[in-house]
């Protein structure tokens, strides 16, 4: 490579603002000419992305070739649109890179192999759902699916030209189940398939095709493919690679999960903030646990639902140990605690914790959206004797400190990464997870992206969503229910 273009990447690197990335010629006044190796490099990283360019790379010229890589390198870096520009509660944000200079600096090393597939995340669960994207857009190629009839009922044992849509229906999808007997008849084996499909679209498996589950039969084929790269897109939100120790915690699934060493070590379901209290994104580091935390009542919740109440129900705040404390509303420690008996402590740029909760039979709901923003843990105790086992903690030990009933704060010798997303579509040993939108989060990202196509530098203009999340209030000592 040419001294200029040497000197054009440097001065790129340095100055690395946020533009969409142009065809290295352009930049350097010169034409491209690759070497077979790197057009092969080209292609294949090109062939291996989640959308696939249009027509065959192997026949573009060098210039197309190179332009197709930077718009690929632009989606699969997520510099496509930046996140909190949508929506402030959107606080996982991809570090912004400029990809053209990145381009240059590593055809001038020859590491452009490398570069080209090192852009999208290696998680072997992006790729997972990089491949169910192939498969739906494979649907949807062909057609996609007919919808349902909307006054459809069909439970177990029942019969009809209904029964025959339905395994139609679910095998256009992928869940094809041996052909009964009877195909009018709706057998065991088709109420275990619906079953399948209704766990895998966050719904109450009962094997009744009832409205719930019909309106998910009906979503379409396009809009489930649209589902799956707004969640491709959130993914390449997450840091790169992520910290082999650290908490995820997925809002969308409304489950959490440790790894330790790059390994899931403990995963349990919770509870996230309601339709008016949304759980935002962001990453954040858990740095103490907890033990018989006190429960500072946010001035909102204080005011706007706790003090009402007792207004009507004179003896409710002796009865639930509520007492003011310079003024404040505030519960005392104990197993009523709204905060339960364990909370973790993080920076949180919108005042929500994880924390235990003593309303326990929440987690059996296959919808947990229920708190005001923060989220309730299914296994605190359980998480907080994974965290502090390097400090001489176990199990007993913390039950033994909980029974005290006296408040302690026990700061992580290491601090754990926390990484908070929101995920309606992905990939487990179950199968393919298309869930319900709860924030109703998916189709602003969607349009997002589709005027990030047609823009330059991104989606500038779009207008900041609302801080819904303005129940929440700053600083460590305060958590939301």
């Amino acid at each position: 490579m040419s001294l200029r273009l040497r000197l054009l990447a440097l001065l790129a690197l340095a100055a690395a603002p946020f533009v969409a990335p142009q065809p290295a010629a352009s930049q350097a006044g010169e034409s491209i000419t690759l070497s077979p190796a790197e057009r092969m490099a080209v292609v294949r990283a090109l062939m291996s992305g989640a959308e696939p360019p249009p027509a065959d790379p192997a026949r573009m010229s060098d210039a197309a070739l190179t332009s197709h890589l930077l718009d690929h390198a632009r989606t699969e870096a997520g510099q496509r649109v930046r996140p909190r520009e949508i929506n402030r509660l959107w606080a996982l944000e991809p570090e912004v890179r400029n990809l053209s200079a990145e381009w240059l600096v590593a055809r001038s090393q020859g590491r452009l192999a490398e570069w080209a597939l090192s852009l999208s995340p290696s998680d072997p669960r992006y790729q997972a759902l990089v491949s169910a994207r192939r498969r739906y857009a494979a649907i949807v190629q062909g057609g996609g699916w007919s919808p349902l009839p909307s006054d459809l009922r069909l439970a177990p044992e029942a019969t009809g030209a209904g029964v025959v849509e339905l395994r139609k229906r679910l095998a256009a999808e992928g869940f094809a189940a041996p052909e009964g007997e009877t195909p009018e008849h709706y057998d065991a084996a088709l109420v275990d398939l619906v079953r399948s499909f209704q766990a895998l679209r966050g719904l109450e498996p009962d094997g009744v095709v009832g409205p719930a589950t019909l309106a998910a039969l009906n979503v379409t084929a396009e809009a489930r493919l649209s589902q799956i790269d707004v969640n491709l897109e959130r993914w390449r939100w997450s840091p790169r690679p992520p910290p082999a120790d650290r908490l995820e915690v997925d809002v969308g699934a409304a489950t959490a999960t440790l790894f330790q060493d790059g390994a899931p070590a403990l995963s349990m379901r919770i509870v996230v903030g309601d339709k008016g209290h949304p759980t935002p994104m962001f990453a954040s580091q858990l740095e103490a646990v907890v033990l018989n935390p006190p429960w500072n009542v946010p001035t909102s919740i204080a005011q706007g639902e706790i003090l009402p109440r007792a207004a009507r129900d004179p003896g409710y705040l002796a009865r639930h140990n509520y007492v003011f404390v310079g003024g404040r509303l505030q519960q005392r420690p104990g197993p009523d605690n709204a905060l339960g008996q364990v909370k973790f402590d993080l920076p949180s740029p919108f005042g929500v914790y994880l924390h235990d909760t003593p309303g326990r039979a929440a987690f059996a709901r296959p919808v947990r959206t229920l708190s005001h923003g923060c989220m309730r843990l299914e296994k605190p105790r359980e998480l907080a004797e994974r965290l502090l086992a390097g400090q001489g903690w176990d199990r007993a030990a913390i039950d033994a400190a909980i029974a005290t009933g006296e408040t302690q704060r026990i700061a992580l010798s290491v601090a754990t990464p926390l990484l908070v997303t929101y995920r309606t579509a992905f990939v487990d040993e179950g199968g393919l997870h298309l869930l319900p939108d709860p924030y109703g989060w998916d189709e602003p990202l969607a349009r997002a992206l589709l005027t990030a196509g047609a823009q330059t530098a991104g989606v500038r203009s779009a207008a900041p969503g609302p801080n819904t999340a303005s129940e929440c209030e700053p600083g460590r000592g305060q958590a939301l229910l």
